[in-house]
Order: structure tokens, then C-alpha cells, then sequence
């Protein structure tokens, strides 16, 4: 229970439930179901890309072509289905996009292996891209045309409760994708050599090589899984919109990195968990929609969660160096 307590994660809790409770005090409409229902479904497409961007930064890598892999994964699978004359529901679509997304992963490890590149450089490029590769080859605009199976997934929901507010509303069904996702994720985390082998790897690569893991291969596992996680957000999110865009997440992929650092997670890699990625998304999702609540602009909602993922970053990075010191100073005695 002490380390329960002493975690980041119990901070990221019981921070997330103080601003919840403070923003439903000032305007109790942000605890009726609706407001809910909404925060969870708008969090379950990031947790399942932020799981994947965990990974990655574990390692001590930083990838920001996830969203770019999303977009090209959803949009090329919708397109390749319509002209197929598809019918049917989101199960083929997960399955195809994940194939491309595993594939996508892989051509990006094969040239970071292959070259020894940094996965943060190759990123940069991989992201143009794909979001071009979307457009010059696959489509320019958003298409609405949704095979029979597809219309209404967005009101699909496992509950349902009548909001006074909002009306029918509920618990939408895709929080079981996120579920299985977070389960299988934590149980390689844990439970796994390639587990053992990421947080080796963001300790020190060195060590992590001379202690007999295989980096490149661990390499092309962390990307094939990230590209395939991305590739069910994108195709989840276009369903939930109702159209596929091939440009779709243009510009989130730091918002994504900012949550599962809040949560947890260190930029040079070795320390991050399920949990923490997941409490740092809903403590985002809760962010910008109770500065709505407040009334607070569009414009000061990014700057107040800069802000707080500067405070997330300072705290470990100042616990840490308290640590260093006592460690040469026993007995408290720092110069």
C-alpha cells in the first residue's frame, strides 16, 4: 500500500480527481453521464496510440509518425474496402489495417536497423510520408460513404443511461478494444523478455546488448506493435466521426506524447506503465473539456496543459536529483 501511495500513478489519480471534483463544483453539469460517457470514448483512441508511443519511449526512443501511420492505415483500408464493395461491420477493418500498420512498423525498424539510424530522425521523414503517400496516391478529401455495417458504430454503446442534457448516451462499445489492447500490452510489459528488453534498452542500450538482448529484433516488434495500435485508433476515430480522413490526427502526435509523460513515462526512456499512459490521457481528456465547463478559450486550454506537462516533467527530474545527491550525502550533509 506504501508504494501503492508513493507511486506517479496514485499522483496522477488523485490529481485528476481534484480537478474533476473543483470543475463540478463550479458547473455541476460536468458530472452528469453525458459528460462521462463523452470524456471515456474521446480517451480510448489515444490510449490505444498512447500504449504504442509508451513502448517506444520505454525504450528511450522518441517516434512521432504514429499519427501519420493512423491516417494512412484508416483511410487506405476504407478506400481499398468501398472499391472492394464491402459491406459488413468494423471487424474486417481492424484486420486489414492492422496488416498495414504491422507492415508499416516494420519497414521503419528495417531502415533503423539497417542504417543505425535514431528512431526519432527517421520519424520526421516517415511522417510526411505517409500523410503523403495518403494523398497523392489514395485521396485528397474526406470521404462519408460508410458500408451498411459501419453506419451508426459511433451510438453503439454496452450502457446506456437517458441524459436530461445530451439524451440517449452510454458507454460505447470500442472501451473493450482499449480493455484487451491495455491488458496484452501490460502482460508484455511485464511479463515478457521483449518487456524486460525495452526498459534494458532505456536504462542503457549497452548494457541492455552486453546482458544478451537483441535489440534490433525487440526494435522490430516495439514498431511493428506501435504502427498496429496506431492502426486501430485511426480506424476506431474514423468510425466514431463517421468519414475517414486522410490527414486525420495531423498535428497530434505531441499531444499524444504529453499524456504518456504526464503519465508516467521518461523521454530518455526505462520507466513508464499501462496504467500511468491511461491515467494521463483521461487526466488531458478531463483538462480541455472542464476548461470548456469553465468557460476558458480554446486559446488557454494548450497553454494550461503545457503547463502541467512541464510540472510532470519537473517533479521526477527534481526527485531524481535529490536522490543523486543523497546518495553522495548519506547523512544530509549536501554542499
Amino acid at each position: 500500500m506504501k508504494k501503492l501511495l508513493n507511486s506517479h500513478e496514485f499522483v496522477v489519480f488523485l490529481i485528476l480527481m481534484i480537478i474533476s471534483i473543483v470543475i463540478g463544483f463550479r458547473n455541476p453539469l460536468f458530472f452528469s453521464a453525458s459528460t462521462l460517457f463523452d470524456i471515456v470514448r474521446g480517451s480510448i483512441v489515444y490510449c490505444i496510440m498512447g500504449l504504442g508511443v509508451l513502448m517506444v519511449l520505454i525504450s528511450g526512443n522518441v517516434d512521432i509518425s504514429f499519427v501519420a501511420i493512423a491516417a494512412m492505415t484508416s483511410y487506405s483500408t476504407h478506400m481499398l474496402l468501398l472499391g472492394l464493395g464491402y459491406n459488413g461491420g468494423i471487424g474486417l477493418y481492424l484486420v486489414v489495417s492492422i496488416v498495414f500498420g504491422l507492415l508499416a512498423g516494420l519497414l521503419m525498424a528495417f531502415i533503423v536497423n539497417q542504417f543505425d539510424l535514431p528512431i526519432f530522425y527517421v520519424s520526421l521523414g516517415y511522417q510526411t510520408l505517409w500523410y503523403g503517400f495518403n494523398l497523392f496516391f489514395i485521396g485528397r478529401a474526406m470521404n462519408f460513404n460508410l458500408p451498411e455495417g459501419l453506419v451508426g458504430y459511433y451510438s453503439r454503446f454496452l450502457i446506456k443511461v437517458k441524459d436530461p442534457v445530451a439524451g440517449e448516451t452510454g458507454l460505447h462499445v470500442s472501451v473493450v478494444y482499449l480493455l484487451i489492447i491495455a491488458i496484452f500490452v501490460w502482460w508484455l510489459l511485464k511479463y515478457t523478455t521483449f518487456g524486460r528488453g525495452l526498459y534494458a534498452m532505456g536504462g542503457n542500450r549497452e548494457v541492455a546488448i552486453r546482458a544478451g538482448f537483441n535489440v534490433k529484433r525487440i526494435t522490430y516488434l516495439m514498431l511493428a506493435l506501435s504502427g498496429a495500435l496506431a492502426a486501430v485508433a485511426g480506424v476506431i476515430q474514423g468510425a466514431y466521426s463517421r468519414s475517414f480522413n486522410p490527414v486525420l490526427f495531423m498535428g497530434q502526435d505531441l499531444d499524444v506524447i504529453a499524456a504518456v509523460v504526464i503519465g508516467g513515462a521518461a523521454i530518455t526512456g526505462g520507466r513508464g506503465s499501462v496504467v500511468g499512459t491511461i491515467l494521463g490521457v483521461l487526466l488531458i481528456q478531463v483538462l480541455n473539456r472542464g476548461l470548456i465547463f469553465l468557460g476558458v478559450s480554446a486559446e488557454w486550454q494548450k497553454m494550461v496543459v503545457g503547463l502541467v506537462l512541464i510540472i510532470f516533467i519537473s517533479i521526477p527530474a527534481i526527485a531524481e536529483q535529490r536522490q543523486g545527491r543523497l546518495k553522495y550525502f548519506p547523512m544530509g550533509k549536501e554542499k
